[in-house]
């Protein structure tokens, strides 16, 4: 549902802003401790780094964004990027899953080696 300006009402964007951070923050969390792991090594993440841009990436992509528009994403938010993708459809359930595993999504968003519309590498 939208309101006249043809954007979603804040009481949606809040809604997905924390269906965003729980995501981000459960991609981190799965890949660090709940996907078999078989050397027990830590795959990292950035939860911190991560949700502090939830509530300016969300009104970005579901509020401000227009087509065409471009986007220099920060390297620690990309758990939030792929999140944000995922609502929109275009990622899976897997694809979140397989965090920082080998040829899962990155940890940065990369044109490179992500199969949706990065528009910059930003990350190392």
């Amino acid at each position: 549902m939208s309101n006249a300006s043809g954007h979603p009402p804040i009481t949606q964007l809040r809604a997905l802003e924390r269906q965003i951070l729980w995501l981000s923050t459960y991609m981190i969390h799965n890949a660090n401790h709940i996907r078999p792991n078989e050397d027990g090594l830590k795959v990292g993440g950035h939860q911190a780094s991560s949700a502090s841009l939830v509530t300016i990436m969300t009104a970005l992509w579901f509020h401000v964004l227009k087509s065409g528009d471009r986007v220099a994403v920060k390297p620690h938010s990309g758990p939030v990027y792929h999140a944000i993708h995922y609502l929109l459809g275009n990622r899976t359930r897997e694809a979140l899953e397989n965090y920082r595993s080998f040829g899962g999504i990155q940890s940065y968003p990369s044109r490179t080696k992500d199969d949706d519309d990065v528009d910059f590498s930003t990350g190392a």
